[in-house]
């Protein structure tokens, strides 16, 4: 990883990160109706997330209001997902630390048109090394569920073990989440062969 002579050194200093053609940069409240005809009633996106989605433009501008959320101890980040190549903003991707700081669970969905281009692998890279090494995470989960081939793939190839995730009572999701992801910031250093990234600090705007 290469950094700018001053690199974010704090959790709160927006940050803009690159792998191949791939940025994450945060999240921005115009970033809302770029991503929502991407989002709003597109089940290839949906169907994998845990929840249905925005009815209305609405939603997401309050979602983006701010890159960072919650409180010091327990912040949750967001950031839009940018195809270099042209500049369009392709999807959403976040890390948060409710409840276990420390421990981030990260997220992220990409539109349609965007999926099986090595965009979902540059983000889950991204958001890895951004976590261990700008937001002070040790470690890292992902949950995904049933079927979800792709994000499977994605996760194990850069470097996350998985586990079946246990049944809930009452969790009603469909399909279910099946599988948990985890990765440690010791087990990421060891790893071999990690493409390039580079971290700038960033302006959220």
């Amino acid at each position: 990883m290469t950094d700018t002579p001053e690199p974010p050194g704090s959790p709160g200093v927006p940050l803009i990160a690159r792998c191949g053609s791939t940025e994450l940069r945060p999240i921005r409240r115009e970033d809302a109706g770029l991503l929502f005809p991407q989002i709003h009633g597109q089940r290839g996106v949906t169907h994998w997330l845990s929840w249905e989605g925005p009815a209305v433009i609405r939603e997401l501008e309050e979602r983006y209001g701010a890159w960072r959320a919650g409180r010091a101890d327990e912040p949750a980040y967001t950031f839009a997902v940018v195809d270099l190549v042209g500049g369009a903003v392709i999807g959403e991707a976040s890390l948060r630390f409710d409840d276990h700081p420390g421990i981030g669970e990260l997220g992220y969905w990409l539109g349609e048109a965007h999926q099986g281009k090595g965009h979902g692998r540059a983000t889950v890279e991204l958001l890895t090394r951004v976590g261990f090494e700008c937001l002070g995470a040790f470690a890292l989960t992902a949950r995904v569920k049933e079927g979800n081939e792709a994000s499977i793939a994605v996760l194990a190839g850069t470097g996350f073990r998985a586990v079946r995730a246990p049944r809930v009572e009452g969790d009603d999701e469909d399909p279910p989440i099946a599988w948990i992801f985890s990765a440690t910031r010791r087990g990421d250093a060891r790893r071999p062969e990690k493409p390039e990234v580079t971290v700038l600090s960033g302006n959220s705007r």
